[in-house]
């Protein structure tokens, strides 16, 4: 009888025992997930933070490339009402509108996070599929099929033409350094006559070159602004997402 009895409390210890541990193990990794989502929480936080800041450097880039975009386009829009003569300018005049021709500016959305993520597979840490599949969206735009038109309808079909048909017009451009730098000499200091503005009024190409990248800008104008307005957009999602993270 003394056997069982010992036998009984020795089980019970032991059973006991084998609870505590178990109990110990089962905090333990209670802990370490605790851990392990907080830690997760912290780096999804991170990363959401540092798209905002990319997304709000777009904004000002974006609405710089509106309005330089828009400008080009207004100084096309002239070009054309003086080469059908619905404006009486001089050359000079002309030039001085037409002097954008071979510029070559493009947008590069600032994409420093977002690589990151692609490359180390980090995007998994965002929690929110609506978010996740937003940037996706976002950084996948075809405005760049725009800006790549123009690029090479510029380098590859226009600047060839222009350089070999008349002197380019003068330009002058302030470095970052406040250096004001200028293209040398003027079409009178060479042997060979300059075009006058009736070879411009009387030439298909610099017409048609004109109607065409006038019509490429104003086509790549509104893929800006829906930029600027999902940009915005996924700003605020990601800002509302965050301060229920809290």
């Amino acid at each position: 009888m003394l056997t069982e009895n010992k036998f009984s409390k020795y089980l019970i210890y032991a059973i006991g025992e084998i609870a505590l541990v178990m109990i110990g193990i089962l905090l333990a990794l209670q802990v370490n997930n605790w851990n392990e989502n907080r830690k997760t929480q912290i780096e999804e936080r991170d990363i959401l933070q540092r798209l905002q800041l990319d997304l709000r450097d777009d904004l000002k880039n974006l609405q710089f490339s509106i309005d330089f975009k828009k400008d080009i386009a207004e100084s096309y829009g002239l070009c054309l009402e003086i080469l059908s003569e619905e404006t009486i300018a001089t050359k000079e005049e002309f030039m001085t509108h037409f002097s954008s021709i071979l510029e070559i500016q493009q947008t590069n959305l600032n994409m420093t996070t977002f690589k990151n993520l692609q490359t180390t597979g980090q995007i998994r840490l965002i929690k929110s599929n609506e978010i996740a599949d937003n940037i996706v969206s976002y950084y996948n735009s075809d405005y760049k099929n725009w800006e790549s038109a123009l690029k090479d309808y510029t380098r590859n079909i226009t600047a060839p033409y222009i350089l070999q048909f008349d002197y380019l017009p003068q330009k002058t451009y302030t470095d970052n350094y406040g250096n004001n730098l200028k293209m040398t000499g003027q079409p009178k200091d060479f042997k060979k006559p300059e075009k006058t503005i009736d070879d411009y009024k009387n030439n298909y190409f610099i017409i048609n070159t004109l109607r065409q990248k006038k019509y490429n800008i104003e086509a790549l104008i509104p893929r800006y602004k829906q930029l600027i307005n999902n940009a915005l957009e996924l700003d605020k999602t990601i800002q509302e997402y965050l301060d229920t993270q809290q």
